[in-house]
């Protein structure tokens, strides 16, 4: 008799709890927000700053999307709260849809300024274009200091017929040896509204090398 009342006890505990999970409701949400990469910074990757000042980490979300820092995307998604990421930075969420709203702005720099934004050696896989946006892979090593990343513009004397920008590192005196690898994406549409249809892009690789790629830009 005991054993037919643990049992029954047992599939009555297993029954509420089915119609719990049944009529839990999966709320989807939409919001805006903007890319950053933690790449190397506590197990992180890419983490989305929604504009409510909340933080979501994209555990699932569509193949076809490449998501790059300083984007502003828009995402449709749905939170993932049973699961424990090695990432802290966010609430763990299933990305249903996605789009892209626009790209990291470049700085300036001028004489005046020139050297107040580090310059040390990454490793390029490759630049391209997507429209307005100039797509950038790159890696560094470290892992025991913050990075930054900065595409900025170059304008000497006031010179602009030619649009030519660099890519900054500053990688914080970091000695460590772990490889990073991040993409990146900056809004080059102001460019259009100068007239100038051709730009070059400058990084620092290893051993004071530089790299250079000249790119034809037909808005």
């Amino acid at each position: 008799m005991k054993t037919i009342l643990k049992i029954s006890l047992l599939l009555s505990i297993a029954i509420i709890f089915a119609s719990c999970e049944d009529t839990m409701e999966i709320v989807t949400l939409q919001k805006s927000g903007t890319v950053v990469d933690y790449s190397g910074s506590g197990n992180c990757g890419f983490i989305i700053e929604l504009e409510d000042g909340n933080s979501i980490l994209p555990i699932y979300y569509p193949e076809d999307f490449t998501f790059g820092h300083g984007q502003y995307v828009w995402v449709e998604y749905t939170e993932i709260p049973n699961i424990d990421p090695l990432c802290d930075r966010g609430m763990p969420c299933e990305i249903s849809a996605v789009e892209e709203l626009g790209c990291a702005s470049y700085v300036e720099l001028s004489m005046d300024n020139y050297d107040s934004l580090s310059f040390d050696p990454v490793f390029i896989h490759e630049l391209y274009l997507d429209e307005d946006c100039l797509h950038i892979k790159l890696s560094y090593s470290g892992g025991c200091e913050d990075h930054t990343i900065d595409f900025a513009r170059i304008n000497k004397d006031g010179l602009n017929q030619k649009a030519v920008f660099e890519i900054r590192h500053n990688g914080n005196g970091d000695m460590c040896e772990a490889y990073f690898t991040k993409d990146l994406r900056f809004d080059i549409s102001d460019l259009a509204l100068e007239g100038i249809h051709e730009f070059t892009v400058y990084a620092k690789l290893d051993g004071q090398e530089l790299y250079s790629e000249t790119f034809d830009y037909n808005y």
